[in-house]
């Protein structure tokens, strides 16, 4: 009796494993083919997809060139006739054709002699007048301009130079130009009248300093009334430009 409980639980027990096995078996192939139909379905669904169209943008053919109709050539204009020559001798008129003798039937009688028709001289042509001809004036030649008098560039040299040497004597550095180390150079303009005066005194260029163009244009004026006005110059305007130099090391 043991021995056939025993043999009971031994192929109770077989079976339980071989049942187990089946379970395991099922679970694998399920689990298989759970991973293997997502994979199956995607390459089946990529065959059946359509392949994707491409586009490419073509660029369009160059528009052939528009060609202008052809114009009618243009009507051709018929010169106007020209006028007959003046002067033209007229045709000479033919003779006329002598007429023959016409005979009598009377024999005591002569037949008339044959009138001939003596043919007009042809008329002489008109005689064209002689162009006259026609005077041309010449035009007169103009007078040359008469020579301007102005003062000899000479002697405006030299009285210059005697202004700018007399005006140096009384050249006076302004103080408060040597106390900041102001310096410049200023250029005048005397403009003489022809009394001999001065007419017009101007800066023509500033040395940035109104001092120092003030004290130039007073040494100016002093030196004027010091120099002589040479004879050649009397009696005409004229204009002279001088420089003033004003710097601290010519007065040390």
């Amino acid at each position: 009796m043991a021995a056939v409980l025993a043999g009971g639980l031994d192929a109770k027990a077989s079976g339980s494993r071989l049942l187990a096995w089946a379970l395991l078996g099922s679970l694998l192939l399920h689990l298989f083919l759970l991973l293997l139909l997502p994979l199956i379905e995607g390459e089946r669904a990529r065959r059946a997809a359509p392949l994707p169209l491409t586009a490419r943008l073509a660029k369009p053919p160059p528009e052939p060139p528009s060609v202008a109709p052809p114009q009618p050539p243009p009507a051709s204009r018929t010169p106007p006739p020209l006028p007959a020559p003046v002067g033209k001798p007229a045709p000479a008129v033919a003779p006329a054709p002598a007429p023959q003798p016409v005979l009598s039937m009377d024999a005591a009688k002569p037949a008339a002699e044959p009138a001939f028709v003596v043919p007009a001289p042809p008329p002489a042509p008109p005689s064209t007048p002689a162009p006259q001809a026609k005077a041309e004036l010449a035009p007169a030649p103009a007078a040359p301009p008469a020579a301007a008098s102005g003062p000899d560039p000479g002697n405006m040299a030299r009285y210059r130079l005697e202004l700018m040497e007399l005006a140096s004597r009384y050249k006076r550095y302004p103080r408060i130009a040597q106390d900041n180390n102001w310096e410049g150079r200023v250029e005048l303009r005397i403009a003489i009248g022809e009394d001999g005066s001065i007419s017009a005194l101007t800066v023509k260029r500033s040395s940035g300093r109104s001092v120092l163009d003030e004290e130039a244009q007073a040494m100016i004026r002093t030196a004027k009334g010091k120099v002589t006005l040479p004879p050649a110059l009397r009696g005409k305007a004229f204009a002279l430009e001088i420089p003033v130099e004003f710097f601290l090391k010519e007065e040390k």
